[in-house]
């Protein structure tokens, strides 16, 4: 009463005409969504994703028995809108992945990063922690197919190093002339 099929693969029903010795055994077959599962002497095909009801009616007494079939697509990769990725220290980028084939029953995928301490990543929006290279990874859940985008985070500048080790850098911004002052310490 119940047939899950993966997208292409067949199945055949058989329908079982009661009593044992009616005269007439004669049945016939449908299916209420040909786009998803056609029937054809009770060999049910899963033609696309999505559901479909069997029905086998007797010629004799039209007497029906149905069976619910749900066809799924399996996911066979998935691609990223880049493949490359270059940020500054603290930008964020989105990455778009696409699951293939389009039509995926399941459209679900995992993002992970293999260095969070450059670059981090969650539902595809990457941003850029410090300077260094990582890899953002997606995963599909159906089947586990992968795709990765290289990210490069640009190193902070010399200025900013400095700032971050307690040296005031005046003024800020600065033009041609800059003070620079740690402790007793000052320089221009």
């Amino acid at each position: 009463t119940e047939l899950p099929l993966l997208k292409g693969a067949t199945e055949t029903l058989i329908a079982t005409v009661v009593p044992s010795d009616a005269t007439n055994k004669r049945v016939t077959w449908s299916s209420t969504n040909t786009a998803v599962a056609t029937v054809e002497n009770g060999t049910v095909t899963a033609v696309s994703g999505g559901n479909a009801t069997i029905t086998v009616t007797t010629e004799d007494g039209n007497h029906t028995a149905r069976c619910e079939v749900t066809v799924t697509v399996s996911a066979t990769g998935v691609t990223l809108s880049q493949t490359e990725l270059s940020l500054a220290k603290g930008a964020t980028a989105t990455l778009t992945a696409t699951v293939v084939p389009s039509d995926a029953t399941n459209q679900k995928v995992m993002w992970s990063s293999n260095n969070i301490s450059i670059a981090k990543v969650e539902n595809g929006i990457v941003t850029a922690v410090s300077g260094g290279n990582a890899t953002i990874t997606v995963t599909t859940e159906d089947g586990n197919h992968t795709a990765t985008c290289s990210v490069t985070v640009e190193a902070t500048s010399a200025v900013e190093d400095v700032v971050f080790a307690s040296v005031v850098v005046s003024p800020n911004p600065f033009g041609e002339q800059l003070c620079i002052t740690y402790g007793d310490l000052r320089g221009q």
